[in-house]
């Protein structure tokens, strides 16, 4: 759609000192309609006005005078702009859109005397209102998703708020404990400094000192736990697993889940051989503490001593390795149990393993020597009971086994000193004597066989009568 427009000022042309002529050309794009239009305008000025020499105020009047001319015609479009519809605007805010989406190109302009020439292109996009509409849409919604954090930033602030004073609470709780720490009565260092003692004394070798020194801090402090439970483990390095159980009773009736204290009692249970009530300690430990290893250590152990059930005592074993397995304990105790299940293969390996973690272990030797021996290993196992002999300290087992080991390969005057030092360790001791007499009879005294086996019936043995039955007894 196109138009010519002539636009002439309608002052007085008398006494013409400066003349405007313009030609302007404009174009308006909407969604549903183009207009577009070629515009003249003219303007004459009398001498002295506020133009002259100023070129820039020509082209500002002019311009101004068609974008005037045109707003209303603009307005009228945007009334019917359906993308501005749904806005609801009045027509002061739609003439504030209107100036806003006009723009002005000027093309050419240039002044002869006193003639001002000027043309210019003036364009209206109101698809750019429809933009600006998205734009207005996207910025509500950022609009709106702030709002919502802000109330959530209220909320986090009453948060914030709630914590810190909940910092404060807790800061102050740990200043009064501190305060309580700080303030200990003489009472309690007194208990302490004793129990410091009593594990020094603990710690040397000196349990009845590590015991009085405990006494003396039961006697300020009835209650407290640490000098019980290590009064009862010193109780139970002096032998005397009675006292030592009613020192873990009284830890166990101030903290009835101290799985240690049923780890302690369990051994005073064991010290008496008491191997049910041992056992069932150890499994309370590890009820309540699954990871406690000694507790499954010292249940293998008593099982193994009661002689029960070797499988449920490898698997306790298994699991204290698998916990400690650089403790040469857990494999000595497996390989014992691996060999009583007659697995010896597996069992000499297991004293290998406990023999490399601790070579001067010497019930490893011992045990393994055992193994040996039950393998027809005799060489092997006269070896393990001699390493273990050449050590200071030994006991009479050695040299009760390395005995038998001496008989089978027929060493009987060997096998005869060392039952006899086996009798000095353990003078009663059946069996060692009845074995004692065999090597006697083996080697023609038998008058002293007799009178080994007639020490031997003395002590129960009753196939020591058998042989006096038929060897008659001593002159």
């Amino acid at each position: 759609m196109g138009s010519d427009i002539v636009v002439q000022n309608g002052e007085e042309t008398s006494g013409v000192q400066h003349r405007i002529l313009a030609d302007i050309a404009f174009y308006l794009s909407a969604a549903r309609s183009a207009f577009a239009g070629t515009f003249k305008y003219q303007e004459e000025f009398p001498n002295g006005t506020v133009y002259e020499n100023r070129e820039y105020g020509f082209r500002d009047r002019t311009v101004g005078k068609i974008q005037g001319l045109l707003l209303e015609k603009l307005i009228s479009y945007l009334v019917e702009e359906p993308a501005l519809a749904s806005l609801e605007y009045s027509r002061g805010q739609l003439k504030d859109l209107a100036e806003q989406i006009l723009t002005t190109e000027i093309l050419e302009e240039r002044r002869i005397e006193r003639d001002y020439y000027l043309k210019a292109r003036i364009v209206g996009d109101v698809d750019s209102l429809t933009e600006d509409k998205n734009t207005l849409e996207e910025l509500e919604e950022k609009v709106r998703a702030l709002e919502q954090a802000e109330k959530k930033a209220a909320a986090a602030r009453e948060e914030v708020k709630k914590l810190k004073k909940d910092i404060e609470i807790v800061k102050t709780r740990i200043l009064l404990a501190e305060r309580a720490i700080t303030e200990e009565s003489e009472e309690d260092k007194a208990v302490l400094d004793l129990i410091e003692q009593g594990d020094s004394f603990y710690a040397s070798g000196d349990h009845g000192g590590a015991i009085d020194a405990y006494s003396e801090a039961l006697d300020l402090d009835s209650t407290s736990t640490i000098a019980l439970m290590n009064r009862g483990a010193a109780f139970l390095k002096k032998g005397d697993p009675d006292r030592a159980i009613e020192d873990f009773d009284r830890v166990l009736e101030i903290d009835s889940e101290n799985p240690l204290s049923y780890v302690n009692r369990g051994c005073a249970f064991a010290l008496k051989e008491d191997w049910d009530a041992a056992i069932a300690d150890f499994s309370r430990a590890i009820e309540l503490a699954p990871d406690t290893g000694e507790a499954y250590l010292n249940r293998a152990i008593a099982l193994l001593k009661q002689g029960a059930d070797y499988e449920a005592a490898e698997n306790d074993l298994v699991h204290y390795i698998t916990m400690h397995p650089e403790d040469y304990r857990g494999h000595l105790n497996r390989a014992i149990t691996l060999s009583f299940m007659q697995k010896f293969e597996a069992a000499l390996g297991e004293y290998e393993k406990a023999i490399e973690l601790n070579r001067s272990e010497m019930s490893a030797y011992f045990n393994r020597g055992n193994t040996y021996l039950k393998v027809g290993q005799v060489a092997d196992a006269l070896e393990d009971y001699t390493r273990v002999i050449n050590r200071n300290g030994v006991e009479g087992d050695v040299y009760y086994n390395r005995g038998i080991a001496y008989v089978r390969i027929g060493e009987m005057e060997k096998a005869l000193d060392d039952f006899t030092r086996s009798i000095e360790f353990y003078p009663l001791d059946a069996d060692t004597y009845l074995r004692r007499g065999w090597v006697h009879a083996y080697l023609g005294n038998e008058s002293q066989a007799v009178r080994d086996w007639e020490h031997a019936r003395s002590l129960g043995n009753e196939t020591a009568a058998k042989y006096l039955e038929r060897y008659g007894t001593a002159p």
